[in-house]
């Protein structure tokens, strides 16, 4: 797994190029849409710090569920005591993790979070002529992240949260799509969702096809997010 936090500038722009791919460990495919989550993340902090030289950004793989909790905790205070205790070692982590920014007064906020799934392969077993298969379940796993960043978002009045998905489970017409629909809280997808306008929807930017996405576009769609939430929050 990739070192939990990186401090960024634009003297560790190479250093970060460098280490866009170590936190590999799923199947072949998985372990490319990886490489490029992070990859088009590294270049839209590079873009950032050009665009917001005088704030400094830092890339956090997971986060423990415990410092959620006690985020909660600062933030809900009468709530506190009604959390649940997880293990020390429980956390999320997100495919692109999770971005922050601090300006020179010290504040300090998540602007970007991301997340690449790809669902299905019946096109590929149709090809090779093999019985097609039930279709997956990365969208179930999706939801404990879901979840778990609109907590953390919870006491903000956005949600920076940028999730790809492709494969033949999404194609147009799929029933699966639905149930992205129904987790984004029949939100539409393909929109961008950054600050909290619907509430008490809390819908988040979900793009979804059949297609795999490029570095380009997911670069593209990231750094939107980021600056939108970056405007919200400051502008130093």
């Amino acid at each position: 797994m990739v070192k939990d936090i990186i401090i960024v500038s634009m003297a560790s722009s190479d250093f970060l190029r460098n280490n866009a791919n170590q936190h590999i460990v799923k199947n072949s495919k998985s372990k490319m849409m990886d490489r490029e989550i992070v990859q088009a993340t590294m270049a839209v902090i590079e873009a950032l710090q050009e665009r917001y030289p005088t704030l400094k950004f830092e890339w956090v793989k997971t986060m423990k569920l415990v410092d959620i909790i006690a985020l909660l905790s600062r933030q809900y205070p009468e709530f506190a005591s009604m959390f649940g205790e997880p293990q020390e070692s429980s956390f999320i982590s997100p495919d692109g993790g999770f971005l922050f920014a601090t300006n020179r007064q010290g504040e300090r906020r998540i602007v970007l979070v991301s997340e690449v799934k790809r669902q299905g392969t019946n096109d590929a077993r149709q090809e090779e002529g093999l019985s097609v298969q039930a279709k997956g379940n990365a969208i179930e796993r999706l939801g404990k992240n879901l979840i778990g960043v609109r907590a953390i978002f919870k006491n903000e009045g956005i949600i920076p949260f940028v999730i790809f998905g492709h494969g033949w489970d999404f194609r147009e017409g799929s029933t699966i799509l639905d149930r992205v629909l129904t987790m984004n809280e029949f939100f539409p997808l393909n929109k961008q969702f950054v600050s909290k306008d619907f509430l008490p929807f809390e819908p988040v930017t979900m793009f979804f096809r059949y297609e795999p996405w490029t570095v380009k576009e997911m670069v593209e769609h990231l750094l939107s997010v980021a600056i939108r939430a970056i405007e919200y929050r400051f502008v130093d």
